[in-house]
């Protein structure tokens, strides 16, 4: 009778049997070292932390062991969320950056470009720039 209590709580806290939780921690530990030695994401190691935590409670199956490593899942699995949160903005940052930079630049490089414009303006035609064709040919329609 003392087995099956044993056995009930391993599994109330613990699902996988002992020696496939060990395959499952082996496979992750290496699938997420592989990762993290090729990518360098803390993400990656995080997730590494958060699959073999758990085996702990394969040997230590009381339940305050059990509250523990559940209060650090929940803060692994929420910084998983966060950086995976801020990897998606860089990614989208960077995208956009990517698509306005092949769309040849932002409207602010423009007003670079007619401030030049104007200071070179200023230059051709002296201080009578009103009366001036070359001020007149850069002035907009709307004037």
């Amino acid at each position: 009778m003392n087995i099956t209590l044993a056995a009930e709580l391993q599994s109330r806290f613990a699902p996988l049997p002992k020696n496939m939780h060990i395959a499952f921690c082996i496979i992750a530990t290496i699938v997420f070292l592989a990762l993290y030695i090729r990518k360098r994401k803390i993400i990656d190691f995080l997730w590494l932390f958060v699959c073999d935590l758990p085996l702990i409670l394969q040997f230590y199956g009381d339940s305050t062991t059990a509250a523990v490593v559940g209060i650090c899942e929940v803060i692994l699995l929420t910084l998983v969320f966060v950086f995976w949160l801020d990897e998606r903005r860089t990614a989208k940052k960077q995208s956009q950056d990517n698509q306005d930079s092949d769309n040849g630049g932002d409207v602010d490089d423009l007003k670079d470009v007619e401030q030049a414009v104007k200071v070179e303006r200023s230059k051709l035609a002296g201080n009578d720039a009103d009366d001036n064709v070359i001020s007149q040919a850069f002035d907009d329609y709307n004037t």
